[in-house]
């Protein structure tokens, strides 16, 4: 049975196209904006939470959860069929939703689940993980991805800001035997594998995945515990990954600029 890793193993690196290093200094160059800017918003959204939280505890209010936005995006293979429907995500995204209110007191509101109809090209359907997806990031290989983030998303709010939803790319493939990937605080998507959502395939079926990416979208680096949704490697269907979360990764959730805060009030007209 081949080990199923997200996040682990690195394919050997595609050839940067196009002549000379303006278009590699230009792609550091917005890549290292997104992550300074992604920085300052969740800095002052902790910052923000921070302050919200004190004065709760001074006047003895309560807060609602606050709400984590998702959307899926489902890319095509080349001859126009999508790589799975939108019922086959739906488990994962109710597991995700399961995990974040239980562990993290968070609600996870699906804006969208959709299939995306342009074909895209070689590098979007069979992206590469972890260093490669970056460096293909800054030489502009993940132009696709972000070109559809806001597309038909009528929550008004534009990708990159505040409260902005986190968009699950559904890929066919992705090298270095992985099956998930998120470049953290620089992007507002991840990716996952299509086979992940295959129930039929039980060396291939794992609903922690999606989970485990959207907590790495948050901030949350990997964790030594197996029982943790962060543990780095999940091996269906003998070795899936747990999916606790402990305080400190509840905090740095709660805090994150993706997250709309809950109401306050007494707990009675909280319902």
């Amino acid at each position: 049975m081949a080990i199923r890793r997200n996040d682990e193993q690195n394919a050997s690196p595609r050839r940067p196209t196009g002549s000379g290093l303006l278009g590699p200094v230009t792609g550091f160059a917005r890549a290292f904006g997104r992550t300074a800017a992604g920085m300052t918003l969740d800095l002052a959204s902790g910052a923000a939470r921070l302050g919200e939280a004190t004065v709760d505890t001074l006047v003895g209010r309560h807060r609602a959860p606050g709400v984590l936005r998702v959307q899926v995006l489902i890319l095509r293979d080349e001859s126009g069929t999508p790589l799975c429907s939108a019922d086959a995500v739906r488990p994962s995204l109710e597991n995700a939703g399961r995990i974040l209110q239980q562990h993290a007191g968070l609600r996870v509101r699906v804006v969208g689940v959709r299939t995306v109809s342009e074909i895209p090209p070689p590098e979007a359907l069979d992206p590469r993980a972890n260093r490669g997806l970056m460096i293909d990031d800054m030489l502009g290989h993940t132009a696709f991805y972000r070109r559809h983030l806001g597309a038909e998303v009528n929550d008004g709010v534009d990708p990159g800001l505040v409260a902005a939803p986190i968009t699950v790319v559904v890929v066919r493939n992705i090298a270095g035997n992985t099956t998930g990937c998120s470049l953290g605080i620089s992007a507002d998507w991840v990716i996952t594998q299509s086979t992940l959502y295959d129930a039929a395939n039980p060396h291939s079926y794992d609903e922690t995945v999606l989970a485990h990416e959207l907590g790495h979208a948050l901030n949350l680096p990997h964790h030594s515990d197996h029982a943790n949704l962060m543990f780095p490697v999940s091996s269906p269907p003998q070795n899936v990954r747990g999916m606790a979360l402990t305080r400190w990764q509840r905090a740095v959730l709660q805090t994150n600029r993706h997250v709309v805060p809950g109401r306050s009030g007494d707990p009675v007209d909280l319902g």
